[in-house]
């Protein structure tokens, strides 16, 4: 739950403000080349943002635990301070690549459609002039 919080937060709050400053310093106009960058965008800040969640919920549904035995993680915050401890601080977004080429289209793709079912409510439903804050 936690990782679909952060992931959700960044996502929205990234593309609004990379859509809003793309518009106001002009470079680029309303339109998919406007969705896919502030999306592109969007997915980089994501990323970066719900890696190190990510590899907590990993490593927690992964620990092998035998009866007796003491849990190598107690939780999130365990797991990420002993990843910084025994790998370093940048351990917390190894694999980064390869995860941005997975949510990145996920996040051009969720938010280019979003903008277009926006745009025919808008059309259909008689609202002029009408910019969606998404």
């Amino acid at each position: 739950m936690g990782r679909a919080m952060v992931v959700n937060a960044a996502q929205l709050a990234s593309y609004s403000q990379a859509k809003a400053y793309l518009v106001s310093s002009e470079l680029l106009k309303e339109g998919i080349g406007l969705h896919f960058t502030a999306s592109m965008f969007s997915g980089l800040i994501t990323t970066a943002a719900s890696l190190p969640v990510d590899i907590a919920k990993t490593r927690i549904q992964n620990m092998k635990v035998a009866p007796g035995q003491t849990p190598p993680y107690k939780s999130t915050i365990d797991v990420i301070v002993k990843v910084i401890r025994h790998e370093g601080l940048f351990a917390l977004w190894k694999g980064f690549t390869a995860y941005y080429g997975r949510l990145g289209p996920h996040t051009v793709l969720t938010f280019i459609i979003l903008e277009q079912l926006n745009g025919l409510y808008n059309k259909h439903m008689g609202v002029e002039g009408s910019k969606s804050g998404l």
